[in-house]
């Protein structure tokens, strides 16, 4: 083995066991903080907060949830294949990297999003306060190793331009979820006949459907953007790599 492949392979590794770390502790957050929040709806009195069935598809309907438990399998997958085919110099598998696509814009996005429109907003699932460090670890510290990964991640792969559609899809996917299911959930604080995870999808407090179509023109072209702008970056990386 050369000088250059021997320093990549030590690379692949020791990028491995980050990945690794980082997706213990996103499995961590959420586990701990549905854990939490499910101590909490037990001991809640009212009907509305306390049917258990409810509050487990509510946490998971938070884009947030959803976007840590992506980088959980994603950066553990990515560990398994760097400690074992990526330190023998094989290509990370496309689908792989198409997933590294996927997750990388949702928790790029759940960043952006929270830390411009929601910080402050202390509720999770509708049900109990956020946990201070799994708030500050979804919102802050995933989105910030999926970029370091995007950045330094060994061996990229040249991921086609169709790859764009995975994220836009899943976006458009999740938006018509939350908006066809809204009005038949039973609020879990305060009873209202309808449940939208965040407020901007909510056009009782955003004055009809107006401004919420508003927020989701905004969030599909930011989805489209981010999408766009990692698929490039991706192949850009991988060309100067083979080159």
């Amino acid at each position: 083995m050369t000088p250059d492949k021997e320093a990549g392979s030590r690379f692949v590794l020791v990028w491995s066991v980050v990945r690794a770390v980082a997706a213990v502790a996103a499995a961590a957050g959420v586990i701990y903080l549905f854990a939490h929040d499910l101590a909490y709806v037990r001991t809640d009195p009212t009907p509305s907060g306390s049917h258990v069935p409810t509050y487990v598809t509510n946490f998971f309907s938070y884009f947030t949830i959803e976007s840590n438990v992506f980088a959980a399998l994603y950066l553990a997958f990515a560990a398994v294949w760097g400690f074992t085919r990526g330190s023998r110099g094989e290509k990370q598998p496309m689908a792989l990297a198409s997933f590294q696509i996927l997750t990388a814009c949702c928790a790029l996005l759940t960043g952006v999003v929270y830390n411009v429109l929601l910080r402050g907003d202390d509720t999770s699932g509708g049900i109990a306060p956020f946990v201070e460090w799994t708030n500050e670890l979804m919102h802050v510290a995933v989105p910030l190793i999926m970029l370091l990964d995007v950045v330094l991640s060994p061996r990229p792969r040249r991921v086609p331009w169709g790859t764009v559609l995975l994220p836009v899809g899943y976006a458009v996917a999740y938006l018509a979820y939350t908006i066809i299911r809204a009005p038949f959930i039973v609020s879990p604080v305060g009873g209202a006949p309808y449940w939208y995870p965040y407020p901007f999808l909510n056009p009782h407090a955003q004055g009809g459907w107006g401004g919420v179509m508003i927020y989701i023109v905004v969030i599909a072209t930011g989805f489209a953007i981010f999408a766009a702008l990692l698929v490039a970056f991706m192949r850009w990386r991988a060309s100067r790599r083979a080159a």
